[in-house]
């Protein structure tokens, strides 16, 4: 028999004292001290005294907490299903991927282009609302481990939010599925449930099961929603199912880059999240649904404490209108529109100014029969106000079709109302990302007589320039040749693009584009040195963002 050391014996007494307190908190009993009896020594008893267990107004408030998350689960659980999905012939990948961003192009509600934006690619525009630099990650491990959550084997999570048998999850979870079998509970399984219909753009959608008088969740208001709130996340990871993990609210209205088509909306938790819980709930502390969750990064494929939910405010619309037709109908306004929020100096405007900016107006669109025009500041939508290209476009997306929409508009610091009737947004095959342009050798044959701003050599656009160079703007100053290592090479000019704005203000002529950008550049409240310019490149609208490096 091997002997215990007294370090050994003090290490195990202590472990062993620290686990009967522990299962003592969590046995709720009250805390106190406690003697018990120990072995007889010569006939009698010794009495030994244990460690009081603590009681302190903060442990009482701890189990007070505890009580509440239990509440919870016993709330929750039975209506928290898990989906299994069977696909007879295998088939390719319809999984969502994570497409190279667009600056000049891409599908949105609004036509044109997505929301503008830096010409960033959208990684880095993710990682930067970290506080990383784009050089500071690795982005193929971003791309391979920036993903969505089904589990393995076609297996996830989902919620009943009607009793009649209706049942909220992820579209990637029984997206190209031949059969999806349902089970609630431990003994209750329902195969061949319906799947009433998706929608990719949201990576929403609705299954139902024939059975009545079922356990539902409560859906709750994700707009009430404050960053630091209580985030409980149940679902089924890895197959364990009424997994039950609690974190907080990390952040609001992220953008994720793998999913362009979406508008940026989604709830970041810490909660515990794994395979298996997509189209799971992400709840409040009172058990109410604030979103589905939907996608994590990790570089191994399980949980590091970021995770993103779908807001049950966009589910909720929907999950409604998949119900009632099968498929959604979205509103579409043709414009393509830019974040002024924090690069209003950057377009010249007043540094408060806030809403979004008109990039480009495509042509017999509600838009143009509205009379949008490009430099405009949209800063409300039918009463509500839009500070965000994302916010503008969720808004768009969620009006009815054939509806009239009332725009509040800044135009040359006059306020404009507009009124669009709204089109029906049609699926669209998304625009090829802009490649790498040729960005030219300057020589004294293409860059003879042009004005150089920033990198850029810039020539008047005529006919002549237009056909040799591809160029289809009919206005602006056409760039000839850019500088290498320039703030134009910088942000992804080419030879052949076409400068149309400078901030807000139209230019005609290369000394146009010279002084309005010496214009901006010299405003004291440009601390960043930045000019927002409007660049057509073969044939599409889009702001690009200069930033001044001498």
């Amino acid at each position: 028999m091997s002997e215990v050391s007294p370090n050994k014996k003090s290490y195990i007494r202590n472990t062993l004292t620290v686990g009967a307190v522990a299962a003592a908190l969590a046995a709720g009993y009250n805390m106190r001290g406690t003697t018990d009896v120990g072995a007889q020594q010569g006939g009698g008893t010794t009495p030994i005294t244990t460690a009081p267990v603590v009681q302190t107004p903060a442990t009482r408030d701890a189990a007070s907490m505890q009580s509440a998350f239990r509440d919870v689960a016993k709330t929750v659980e039975p209506a928290v299903v898990t989906i299994i999905t069977e696909v007879k012939t295998p088939r390719t990948s319809t999984r969502r991927r994570m497409q190279p961003f667009n600056p000049f192009g891409g599908g949105s509600p609004f036509g044109g282009g997505d929301q503008g934006g830096q010409g960033q690619d959208p990684f880095d525009q993710f990682f930067r609302g970290f506080g990383l630099s784009p050089n500071s990650y690795d982005r193929a491990k971003v791309r391979a481990h920036l993903q969505e959550i089904q589990g393995g084997g076609g297996l996830g999570s989902g919620m009943i939010y009607r009793s009649d048998g209706l049942i909220l999850t992820n579209a990637h979870v029984v997206r190209g599925a031949d059969t999806v079998t349902v089970k609630v509970g431990e003994d209750k399984t329902y195969k061949n449930a319906k799947v009433l219909g998706i929608d990719e753009r949201t990576d929403v959608a609705v299954v139902k099961i024939n059975a009545t008088n079922l356990p539902t969740v409560k859906l709750g208001d994700s707009s009430t929603v404050e960053v630091g709130d209580w985030a409980i996340a149940v679902g089924n990871p890895f197959g364990l199912s009424h997994t039950l993990t609690v974190g907080v609210i990390s952040a609001k209205a992220r953008e994720l880059p793998f999913n362009q088509r979406n508008p940026g909306d989604y709830l970041q938790t810490d909660a515990s999240i794994n395979p298996g819980n997509s189209g799971g709930p992400l709840l409040d502390i009172y058990g109410r649904v604030v979103g589905i969750n939907n996608a994590i990064y990790s570089e191994s494929g399980g949980n590091v404490g970021i995770g993103f939910a779908i807001p049950i405010n966009t589910a909720r619309t929907i999950a409604d209108q998949l119900v009632k037709t099968g498929k959604i109908h979205r509103g579409y306004l043709g414009v393509s529109i830019a974040d002024v929020a924090d690069n209003a100096a950057a377009f010249g405007l007043d540094a408060n100014t806030q809403g979004v900016l008109v990039n480009n107006v495509d042509p017999d669109t509600p838009g143009a029969r509205a009379g949008l025009q490009p430099g405009d500041v949209i800063q409300s939508f039918n009463g509500q106000t839009v500070t965000k290209s994302t916010e503008l476009q969720r808004l768009v997306g969620s009006a009815p079709v054939n509806s009239n929409a009332q725009l509040k508009v800044l135009r040359d610091g006059q306020t404009v109302n507009l009124t669009a009737r709204l089109d029906e947004l049609k699926d669209e095959t998304p625009r090829v990302a802009r490649a790498d342009g040729d960005q030219g050798t300057p020589n004294n044959n293409n860059t003879a007589g042009s004005t150089t701003v920033m990198g850029m050599h810039l020539r008047p656009l005529t006919p002549d320039l237009a056909q040799q160079f591809g160029a289809k703007a009919t206005r602006g100053a056409v760039v000839v040749a850019v500088d290498e290592d320039s703030p134009a090479a910088a942000a992804g000019i080419a030879r052949g693009d076409v400068i149309e704005r400078v901030g807000v203000n139209p230019v005609s002529t290369p000394a146009d584009v010279q002084a309005a950008t010496k214009r901006i550049l010299n405003n004291k409240n440009n601390d960043d040195k930045t000019v927002a310019l409007s660049v057509n490149h073969q044939g599409t609208s889009s702001y690009v963002y200069l930033k001044n490096t001498q």
